[in-house]
Protein backbone atom coordinates (compact mmCIF):
# COMPACT_ATOMS: atom_id res chain seq x y z
CA UNK A 1 0.00 0.00 0.00
CA UNK A 2 2.88 2.20 0.77
CA UNK A 3 4.25 1.68 -2.75
CA UNK A 4 1.35 3.13 -4.75
CA UNK A 5 0.67 6.51 -2.46
CA UNK A 6 4.63 7.45 -3.05
CA UNK A 7 4.08 7.03 -6.86
CA UNK A 8 1.09 9.06 -6.23
CA UNK A 9 2.86 12.18 -4.40
CA UNK A 10 6.11 11.83 -6.88
CA UNK A 11 3.59 11.94 -10.41
CA UNK A 12 1.53 14.80 -8.11
CA UNK A 13 4.96 17.17 -7.54
CA UNK A 14 6.27 16.23 -11.07
CA UNK A 15 2.90 18.03 -12.41
CA UNK A 16 3.14 20.76 -10.16
CA UNK A 17 6.93 21.43 -10.79
CA UNK A 18 5.97 21.35 -14.85
CA UNK A 19 3.36 23.20 -14.38
CA UNK A 20 5.14 25.57 -12.20
CA UNK A 21 7.57 26.13 -14.51
CA UNK A 22 5.07 26.51 -17.48
CA UNK A 23 3.48 29.54 -15.53
CA UNK A 24 7.18 31.06 -15.01
CA UNK A 25 7.64 31.01 -18.89
CA UNK A 26 4.26 32.15 -19.54
CA UNK A 27 4.88 34.98 -17.39
CA UNK A 28 8.07 35.53 -18.77
CA UNK A 29 6.74 35.87 -22.02
CA UNK A 30 4.04 37.72 -21.24
CA UNK A 31 6.30 40.67 -19.45
CA UNK A 32 8.77 40.34 -22.47
CA UNK A 33 5.93 41.61 -25.09
CA UNK A 34 4.56 43.92 -22.65
CA UNK A 35 8.09 45.58 -22.63
CA UNK A 36 8.17 45.91 -26.47
CA UNK A 37 4.68 47.02 -26.64
CA UNK A 38 5.38 49.96 -24.28
CA UNK A 39 8.68 50.29 -26.69
CA UNK A 40 7.13 50.78 -29.37
CA UNK A 41 4.36 53.09 -28.08
CA UNK A 42 6.95 55.28 -26.86
CA UNK A 43 9.04 55.35 -30.38
CA UNK A 44 7.57 57.38 -33.24
CA UNK A 45 6.81 55.35 -36.00
CA UNK A 46 9.21 55.65 -39.32
CA UNK A 47 7.27 56.22 -42.32
CA UNK A 48 7.46 53.99 -44.86
CA UNK A 49 9.77 55.70 -47.90
CA UNK A 50 7.18 55.97 -50.52
CA UNK A 51 4.71 57.87 -47.26
CA UNK A 52 7.80 60.02 -46.95
CA UNK A 53 8.43 60.54 -50.89
CA UNK A 54 4.81 61.84 -50.45
CA UNK A 55 5.05 64.01 -47.62
CA UNK A 56 8.35 66.28 -49.62
CA UNK A 57 6.29 66.28 -52.66
CA UNK A 58 3.72 67.94 -51.03
CA UNK A 59 5.25 70.07 -49.05
CA UNK A 60 7.81 71.15 -51.85
CA UNK A 61 7.96 75.06 -52.48
CA UNK A 62 7.24 76.69 -55.61
CA UNK A 63 10.81 78.20 -55.96
CA UNK A 64 13.76 78.66 -54.73
CA UNK A 65 16.96 80.82 -53.89
CA UNK A 66 20.06 79.67 -55.74
CA UNK A 67 22.93 81.09 -54.63
CA UNK A 68 26.68 81.13 -55.70
CA UNK A 69 29.82 83.07 -56.03
CA UNK A 70 30.18 85.52 -58.85
CA UNK A 71 33.56 85.01 -60.35
CA UNK A 72 35.03 87.88 -62.54
CA UNK A 73 34.59 85.99 -65.55
CA UNK A 74 30.84 85.63 -65.07
CA UNK A 75 30.06 89.21 -65.44
CA UNK A 76 28.69 90.52 -68.29
CA UNK A 77 31.06 92.41 -70.71
CA UNK A 78 29.85 95.93 -70.89
CA UNK A 79 27.73 96.49 -73.93
CA UNK A 80 29.22 97.93 -77.47
CA UNK A 81 27.84 101.52 -78.02
CA UNK A 82 26.13 99.86 -81.57
CA UNK A 83 24.49 98.00 -79.45
CA UNK A 84 22.98 100.34 -77.14
CA UNK A 85 22.27 102.77 -79.48
CA UNK A 86 19.99 100.42 -81.47
CA UNK A 87 18.08 99.75 -78.05
CA UNK A 88 17.86 102.65 -76.65
CA UNK A 89 18.69 105.73 -79.05
CA UNK A 90 17.76 104.76 -82.93
CA UNK A 91 13.96 105.47 -81.80
CA UNK A 92 14.47 108.49 -82.09
CA UNK A 93 17.84 109.16 -84.12
CA UNK A 94 16.64 107.33 -86.87
CA UNK A 95 13.63 108.63 -87.14
CA UNK A 96 14.07 112.31 -86.31
CA UNK A 97 10.68 112.14 -84.08
CA UNK A 98 10.68 114.94 -81.38
CA UNK A 99 13.36 116.98 -83.13
CA UNK A 100 16.04 114.25 -82.68
CA UNK A 101 19.30 114.93 -85.18
CA UNK A 102 19.48 111.87 -87.04
CA UNK A 103 22.44 109.30 -87.19
CA UNK A 104 23.87 110.67 -90.93
CA UNK A 105 22.92 113.98 -90.49
CA UNK A 106 26.16 115.73 -90.62
CA UNK A 107 25.37 119.51 -90.82
CA UNK A 108 22.94 118.81 -88.16
CA UNK A 109 25.59 117.17 -85.73
CA UNK A 110 27.74 119.88 -86.66
CA UNK A 111 25.83 122.68 -85.83
CA UNK A 112 25.46 121.06 -82.01
CA UNK A 113 28.65 120.45 -82.23
CA UNK A 114 29.01 124.44 -82.37
CA UNK A 115 28.43 124.36 -78.35
CA UNK A 116 31.18 121.79 -77.86
CA UNK A 117 31.41 118.36 -77.26
CA UNK A 118 30.94 118.58 -73.17
CA UNK A 119 27.67 120.32 -73.71
CA UNK A 120 26.36 117.61 -76.18
CA UNK A 121 27.09 114.86 -73.79
CA UNK A 122 25.69 116.51 -70.99
CA UNK A 123 22.38 117.23 -72.63
CA UNK A 124 22.48 113.65 -73.73
CA UNK A 125 23.62 112.43 -69.78
CA UNK A 126 21.22 115.07 -68.01
CA UNK A 127 18.21 115.79 -70.66
CA UNK A 128 17.69 118.25 -73.43
CA UNK A 129 14.45 118.94 -74.50
CA UNK A 130 12.44 116.06 -75.31
CA UNK A 131 14.77 113.92 -74.63
CA UNK A 132 15.10 112.39 -71.27
CA UNK A 133 18.30 111.67 -69.39
CA UNK A 134 20.85 109.17 -70.28
CA UNK A 135 18.08 108.42 -73.28
CA UNK A 136 15.73 106.81 -70.94
CA UNK A 137 17.54 104.05 -69.60
CA UNK A 138 18.71 104.92 -66.30
CA UNK A 139 21.45 101.79 -66.42
CA UNK A 140 23.62 103.53 -68.70
CA UNK A 141 26.71 105.15 -66.96
CA UNK A 142 28.30 108.20 -67.97
CA UNK A 143 30.56 106.32 -69.76
CA UNK A 144 28.13 104.36 -72.22
CA UNK A 145 26.64 107.44 -72.63
CA UNK A 146 29.63 109.14 -73.61
CA UNK A 147 30.25 106.05 -76.21
CA UNK A 148 27.04 106.18 -77.48
CA UNK A 149 27.54 109.92 -78.50
CA UNK A 150 30.79 109.41 -80.18
CA UNK A 151 29.31 106.47 -81.79
CA UNK A 152 26.44 108.82 -83.25
CA UNK A 153 29.36 111.30 -84.18
CA UNK A 154 31.33 108.77 -86.11
CA UNK A 155 28.57 107.92 -87.79
CA UNK A 156 27.76 111.16 -88.87
CA UNK A 157 30.99 112.09 -90.54
CA UNK A 158 32.52 113.72 -87.61
CA UNK A 159 36.23 112.94 -86.78
CA UNK A 160 36.56 111.20 -83.20
CA UNK A 161 40.02 112.07 -81.21
CA UNK A 162 40.31 108.99 -78.91
CA UNK A 163 37.61 109.31 -76.88
CA UNK A 164 36.01 112.65 -77.89
CA UNK A 165 34.82 114.03 -80.77
CA UNK A 166 35.28 117.48 -82.11
CA UNK A 167 33.90 119.38 -85.89
CA UNK A 168 36.12 118.37 -88.74
CA UNK A 169 35.96 121.79 -90.21
CA UNK A 170 38.28 122.38 -93.18
CA UNK A 171 40.92 124.80 -92.51
CA UNK A 172 39.91 128.48 -93.32
CA UNK A 173 41.22 129.48 -96.07
CA UNK A 174 43.61 132.55 -96.07
CA UNK A 175 41.73 135.88 -96.51
CA UNK A 176 42.31 137.65 -99.67
CA UNK A 177 42.92 141.43 -100.03
CA UNK A 178 39.76 143.05 -99.91
CA UNK A 179 37.81 144.02 -102.90
CA UNK A 180 39.08 147.05 -104.01
CA UNK A 181 34.93 148.54 -104.40
CA UNK A 182 34.76 147.58 -100.75
CA UNK A 183 31.31 148.58 -99.92
CA UNK A 184 30.55 150.92 -96.27
CA UNK A 185 29.47 148.10 -94.36
CA UNK A 186 32.34 145.86 -95.23
CA UNK A 187 34.67 148.67 -94.95
CA UNK A 188 33.27 148.59 -91.24
CA UNK A 189 34.49 145.32 -90.08
CA UNK A 190 37.60 144.03 -89.96
CA UNK A 191 37.79 140.71 -92.93
CA UNK A 192 40.50 139.19 -90.85
CA UNK A 193 38.96 139.12 -87.69
CA UNK A 194 35.61 137.99 -89.19
CA UNK A 195 37.15 135.58 -90.76
CA UNK A 196 38.32 133.44 -87.04
CA UNK A 197 34.38 134.21 -86.27
CA UNK A 198 33.75 132.20 -89.21
CA UNK A 199 34.82 129.36 -87.99
CA UNK A 200 31.44 128.16 -86.34
CA UNK A 201 29.68 129.54 -89.63
CA UNK A 202 31.91 126.99 -91.76
CA UNK A 203 30.23 123.74 -90.03
CA UNK A 204 26.96 124.41 -91.65
CA UNK A 205 27.82 127.08 -94.70
CA UNK A 206 31.04 125.76 -96.05
CA UNK A 207 34.72 126.77 -95.69
CA UNK A 208 33.99 128.41 -98.48
CA UNK A 209 30.52 129.95 -98.19
CA UNK A 210 29.60 127.25 -101.11
CA UNK A 211 25.97 126.00 -98.63
CA UNK A 212 25.62 122.51 -97.30
CA UNK A 213 22.43 120.63 -96.90
CA UNK A 214 20.15 122.84 -96.09
CA UNK A 215 22.38 125.56 -95.76
CA UNK A 216 22.31 128.13 -98.53
CA UNK A 217 25.50 129.53 -100.07
CA UNK A 218 26.88 132.53 -98.77
CA UNK A 219 29.67 133.47 -101.19
CA UNK A 220 28.40 136.09 -103.82
CA UNK A 221 26.34 137.44 -101.05
CA UNK A 222 26.86 141.78 -100.06
CA UNK A 223 28.07 142.01 -97.08
CA UNK A 224 24.76 144.52 -96.18
CA UNK A 225 22.91 141.42 -96.53
CA UNK A 226 24.64 139.33 -94.35
CA UNK A 227 24.86 142.17 -91.75
CA UNK A 228 21.29 142.99 -92.11
CA UNK A 229 20.13 138.53 -91.55
CA UNK A 230 22.41 138.39 -88.72
CA UNK A 231 20.77 141.24 -86.79
CA UNK A 232 17.53 139.99 -87.72
CA UNK A 233 18.62 136.68 -86.74
CA UNK A 234 19.48 138.28 -83.42
CA UNK A 235 16.50 140.02 -82.52
CA UNK A 236 14.61 136.88 -82.78
CA UNK A 237 12.50 138.03 -85.90
CA UNK A 238 11.66 135.34 -88.26
CA UNK A 239 13.41 135.45 -91.72
CA UNK A 240 13.07 132.18 -93.27
CA UNK A 241 12.65 128.46 -92.73
CA UNK A 242 15.96 128.36 -90.86
CA UNK A 243 15.67 130.86 -87.77
CA UNK A 244 15.58 127.90 -85.45
CA UNK A 245 18.73 127.06 -86.12
CA UNK A 246 20.44 130.62 -86.71
CA UNK A 247 18.78 132.41 -83.97
CA UNK A 248 20.69 130.86 -80.75
CA UNK A 249 23.91 131.16 -82.93
CA UNK A 250 23.39 135.15 -83.75
CA UNK A 251 22.28 135.81 -80.43
CA UNK A 252 25.22 136.13 -78.79
CA UNK A 253 27.09 138.49 -81.59
CA UNK A 254 27.56 141.98 -81.31
CA UNK A 255 27.37 144.83 -83.35
CA UNK A 256 31.33 144.55 -84.23
CA UNK A 257 31.30 140.44 -84.79
CA UNK A 258 28.16 141.40 -87.65
CA UNK A 259 30.77 144.02 -89.16
CA UNK A 260 33.66 140.95 -89.30
CA UNK A 261 31.62 138.47 -90.50
CA UNK A 262 30.28 140.49 -93.12
CA UNK A 263 33.33 141.99 -94.27
CA UNK A 264 34.47 138.29 -94.41
CA UNK A 265 31.43 136.77 -96.26
CA UNK A 266 32.23 139.57 -98.59
CA UNK A 267 35.62 138.48 -99.65
CA UNK A 268 34.34 134.93 -100.54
Amino acid sequence: MANPQQKTDFTTKFVLAISVVVLLVAVIFLVTRLINVIDQARAPAEPSTSAQAMVEERIRPIGRVVTADVSAQAVAAPRAAADIYRGVCAACHDTGAAGAPRKGDEAEWRRRMGQGFDTVLSHSINGFGAMPARGGDPSLSDDDVRQVVVFMLSESGIRVNGAAAAPEAAPAPAAPAPAPAATAAAAAGDAAAGQAKYTSCAACHGAQGQGMGIFPKLAGTAPERIAELLKKYRAGEQVGPQTPLMAPNAAGLSDQDIADLAAFVGTL
